[in-house]
């Protein structure tokens, strides 16, 4: 895994830097991360633990991860257009909805089909998700970042279990 840093606050060439690559690189491993989840227990042949795996990632760190950077996003609400607000709104929500419909996961998990269209829209909301996020912030610079801000950003990629915290 690819650990992905925030510019320092005190390097002027790095405040005056946009966000847009950092948030690149950040959501490129964390499209990996959730295909590596998903696309295994979406084959033929894949049993229900393996699904069963996939949605306790979905349930814990997935959702973990997009509340972080959910709550990381809107801090910058004033940077963003109507549109633009609205779209990450709508991306947001639908997440939260895809989440809230894994409560039902037993049945998922024995039905290779349904939990398969579940993960594809799952990773098509995190896609629209992540292009909506990189359009509307990518152009702001570091620099321009409230400190409480660009700390809810470093935090988004650290996940206390996955790190043994």
């Amino acid at each position: 895994m690819t650990a992905i840093a925030a510019p320092k606050a005190g390097n002027r060439q790095v405040v005056k830097t946009p966000m847009l690559a950092f948030l690149e690189g950040m959501h490129d491993q964390w499209l990996r991360e959730v295909r590596g989840a998903l696309d295994p227990a979406r084959e033929e042949a894949a049993g229900i633990w393996l699904r069963w795996r996939a949605i306790e990632y979905l349930e814990s760190g997935f959702k973990r991860r997009f509340e972080r950077e959910r709550r990381a996003v809107f801090t910058l609400h004033g940077r963003l257009t109507g549109s633009q607000a609205s779209h990450l709104w709508a991306g947001g929500e639908l997440l939260v909805q895809l989440l809230e419909s894994l409560g039902h996961r037993v049945g998922l998990c024995q039905r290779g089909e349904q939990f398969s269209s579940l993960a594809l829209t799952v990773m098509s909301a995190l896609e629209y998700w992540c292009r909506q996020v990189e359009d509307a912030l990518g152009r702001v610079r570091w620099g321009d970042v409230s400190p409480e801000s660009r700390r809810l950003f470093e935090l988004i990629t650290y996940d206390e279990v996955v790190h043994g915290g």
